[in-house]
């Protein structure tokens, strides 16, 4: 991937995780639009290519430097759901 995300150096740790969980919650939300626009098959394969370009570094390598973080972007993505609540 080519473009780069700002960190915001100066955020404190609560803001870190608010800005984490808001993130989860838009890709929940567009995982949710898939279902209801594709079906849950779709919103599976979808799922399962972001884990695999995020195993390979594809989306962002810096993540493959720590096994923590990488332990954490992977499993929250595998977390999302693919289903119709």
């Amino acid at each position: 991937m080519t473009e780069k995300s700002v960190v915001l150096t100066d955020a404190s740790p609560e803001q870190i995780e608010i800005i984490v969980g808001a993130l989860y919650l838009c890709l929940q939300h567009a995982v949710a639009h898939i279902v209801k626009a594709e079906g849950a098959a779709s919103a599976g394969t979808f799922k399962e290519k972001l884990v695999t370009a995020l195993e390979s570094g594809d989306v962002d390598m810096s993540i493959l430097d720590d096994a923590k973080t990488f332990d954490f972007v992977v499993g929250m993505v595998k977390s999302l759901a693919t289903v119709d609540a």
